[in-house]
């Protein structure tokens, strides 16, 4: 019986048999439990662990297109934060963790200042360009983990966690200030912008709905209270 010992180049050297790596190492764990292996029985398990390694590579390249399709699903596709499905999602974990470590979380709601009328006068192009800077402030001044969302049109949210709620709104008016200095050139104007918020506290007795509804009503409230004043960058 024609035997061959174990080579970890022979699969090169001396056959035709191309094997991929991880099959290799099956092979090299099968020679170190027995003698040898026939030339005859070699080429079907070279085979059998080719395919074996094809349809495990088939398997991750499915994985990872159903990870970028749900990825797709929460991202806005202008900003690159979470829209408003995955920002939900986020929030449904912040409860869970609420109620499981009595961890509470800070969600801001945020709407941009007089953003209809730059959009109206200057066009889209520069609407998007804005909300471009908005959503790349916001990503760059959350922790990873935290989260960032554009909710819809010109209205943002911002989720802190694990975090003490005052500590929070500090960070939040942080935040805001920053989005004060933001400005950009369209057609040789230089453009502004500012953003009123709403907070609503998640703890364990919280649900989405209610969270949103209730930060979105304080942002309102605060929007029509200083509506007329001239202080346009309160924080409720």
């Amino acid at each position: 019986m024609n035997v061959i010992q174990y080579n970890q180049d022979y699969q090169s050297d001396k056959t035709n048999f191309k094997i991929s790596d991880k099959a290799t190492e099956l092979v090299k764990k099968f020679h170190l439990s027995v003698d040898g292996l026939t030339l005859k029985n070699w080429k079907a398990l070279s085979e059998i662990l080719d395919y074996a390694a094809a349809a495990e590579q088939k398997i991750a390249e499915q994985k990872a297109y159903i990870s970028n399709l749900e990825s797709l699903a929460s991202t806005d596709m202008l900003t690159g934060l979470l829209n408003k499905q995955g920002f939900e999602q986020e929030i449904t974990y912040a409860i869970e963790s609420a109620k499981r470590y009595d961890e509470k979380s800070l969600f801001a709601y945020l709407d941009l200042d007089g953003f209809k009328v730059l959009n109206d006068t200057y066009g889209h192009h520069a609407g998007d360009l804005m909300l471009l800077q908005v959503g790349a402030v916001l990503d760059q001044s959350i922790r990873k983990t935290d989260a960032a969302a554009r909710l819809h049109g010109d209205e943002f949210g911002i989720l802190l966690t694990k975090c003490d709620i005052e500590k929070a709104k500090e960070r939040a008016g942080y935040i805001r200030h920053r989005l004060r200095k933001i400005s950009i050139k369209h057609e040789g104007h230089d453009l502004y912008t500012a953003a009123r918020m709403g907070f609503a506290v998640i703890g364990k007795d919280s649900n989405v709905n209610d969270i949103l509804k209730y930060a979105d009503h304080a942002m309102y409230e605060n929007k029509r209270k200083r509506k007329n004043t001239l202080n346009k960058y309160h924080m409720s």
